[in-house]
């Protein structure tokens, strides 16, 4: 059922939805479609967006987790591989980064100078692709899966996961199917293990320097004295409070630094309203599908959605709508 937007606002407050966006958009980003790349993204054919990004240049950086590519949409709207042959692999260090391959990439992120860094999860390393050169190399982990290495240089360490990046500063926090959150200091190539908290699917770190570690059912942060805290989970949702989900795929902030998260199996964007401590929903029904675009996030239909990027310059939302093979934002 659609419903007028006068009670919309009534039903925010009774099924704990976030009414701050009420009366946005949701609209298409990429995929989709099935044109190849050089082409409108919202014609294009992708596979499925696991994590995303946008430099200062305005272009949209998408890892596709699928088709084994990075992606770039340009501030015009156009598609074009940035790194990957599609061919799933471990090559191209040292080359240009649409020659390189990958296996499985989970997430990405992008540094002011916009060098990215790539999850390349199924190869349990960190690659980078160098913004003025093109180049493709290895940032952390050697292939091997376990946790060793810690205090050496990062592409000599070994990771026993790796499905999120959060880049603060000159840090590169990792962790995903991880039993550690690790830190790379993009200064001096030294990685290192983050004491006080385990590893998650996902992770985020605020201003602050709280890091948040989402995974399961449950949500944590460690805060920057050291002292960790469980947020939210199963035990904390009672009635009709909004549920973290069983399968939160990936973390992010919005404007106020309120905890983004994809929930896959619920088919929704969330968020944890820090001053508030409670979830709200941000977009999805809740129902598995693909209808409502270009209408409310709220009623809006997604499937499995695995990753969610909120843009200062533009003050969007994006949400890789993952098994629907497209990227959408929620426009303000």
């Amino acid at each position: 059922m659609i419903f007028p937007h006068r009670y919309l606002f009534a039903l925010a407050a009774l099924l704990g939805v976030a009414s701050d966006i009420l009366a946005d958009k949701l609209v298409l980003v990429a995929g989709g479609g099935t044109t190849k790349d050089g082409g409108p993204a919202i014609a294009a054919a992708i596979g499925q967006p696991f994590g995303m990004a946008r430099d200062k240049g305005g272009n949209l950086f998408i890892a596709d987790y699928s088709e084994h590519r990075v992606w770039k949409v340009d501030s015009k709207g156009i598609i074009s591989v940035a790194a990957g042959t599609g061919k799933k692999g471990y090559a191209g260090d040292g080359g240009p980064a649409i020659q390189g391959q990958f296996d499985g990439m989970h997430d990405l992120v992008v540094a002011p100078n916009g060098d990215v860094f790539v999850a390349d999860s199924y190869n349990l390393r960190v690659r980078k692709i160098d913004a003025k050169t093109g180049t493709l190399s290895t940032v952390a982990g050697d292939g091997q899966k376990k946790i060793a290495g810690d205090g050496g240089p990062g592409e000599k360490a070994s990771l026993d996961g790796v499905a999120s990046l959060w880049l603060t500063g000159d840090k590169l926090y990792m962790t995903g199917f991880s039993a550690a959150v690790r830190v790379l200091d993009l200064k001096n190539g030294i990685l290192d293990r983050v004491a006080g908290i385990n590893g998650g699917r996902s992770i985020a770190v605020d201003s602050k320097r709280n890091v948040y570690v989402g995974g399961g059912t449950t949500l944590r942060v460690l805060r920057p004295d050291g002292k960790a805290e469980v947020l939210h989970d199963s035990k904390k949702a009672a009635g009709g409070d909004v549920k973290l989900g069983d399968n939160p795929k990936h973390l992010g902030f919005d404007a106020d630094e309120n905890v983004l998260i994809a929930d896959d199996f619920g088919h929704q964007i969330k968020k944890y309203i820090v001053a508030e401590k409670k979830l709200a929903v941000v977009a999805g029904s809740g129902k598995k599908g693909k209808a409502g675009l270009d209408g409310l996030p709220l009623q809006a239909e997604l499937d499995g959605p695995h990753a969610v990027y909120f843009d200062p310059a533009t003050k969007c939302v994006y949400l890789g709508d993952s098994r629907n093979k497209r990227v959408l934002k929620i426009e303000p």
